[in-house]
């Protein structure tokens, strides 16, 4: 029978839920994190710190993955590639803002190598990432947008991303 593995690091929490622990607990917060997850990330792009709570440490570690980064880091290629290549006549996919996307192209590249990088990354600079990757209401990605706004949010997540992750702080005594 298969067990679920459970991250020490996610069982410090404070739970007001005592009535589970171990695998259970660790299960229930994922499927909550999993329910609240375009809040967490929205609030993890505001500047909430990940250790307000259970769910936002969680989503905070899935960000800041290698794995995570990689797959951002491919998904912002694909886009610069789109943005060259011509528009597709009928097509029921998102299309993205083919000049705002030239016009930061540079910029981009800047971050798809952080991304690449061996230095840790904050979450807050990777749920900037993730939202302007999907949020295709509202990101300068894919929505006309005044010209400049996507290599300005492009710019703020590259800053994000070097902010010391709050796991480097030292602790107080």
């Amino acid at each position: 029978m298969p067990t679920i593995a459970v991250r020490p690091s996610l069982g410090d929490y404070d739970n007001s839920d005592k009535s589970t622990t171990g695998p259970r607990r660790s299960l229930a917060l994922r499927v909550k994190a999993a329910l609240r997850r375009h809040a967490l990330l929205s609030d993890l792009a505001a500047g909430a710190p990940a250790g307000l709570s259970p769910e936002l440490a969680l989503r905070a570690s899935k960000l800041a993955s290698a794995r995570h980064r990689h797959r951002l880091a491919n998904t912002l290629r694909r886009t610069i590639r789109d943005a060259h290549q011509p528009t597709m006549a009928r097509a029921n996919i998102v299309i993205i803002d083919r000049r705002a996307v030239i016009d930061a192209e540079p910029d981009i590249e800047a971050l798809i190598e952080r991304l690449e990088s061996d230095r840790p990354v904050a979450a807050q600079g990777m749920a900037i990432v993730e939202l302007m990757i999907t949020d295709a209401v509202e990101s300068p990605l894919y929505d006309y947008a005044k010209p400049g706004t996507l290599r300005q949010q492009v710019l703020a997540a590259t800053i994000a991303l070097e902010l010391e992750p709050e796991a480097e702080l030292p602790l107080a005594a």
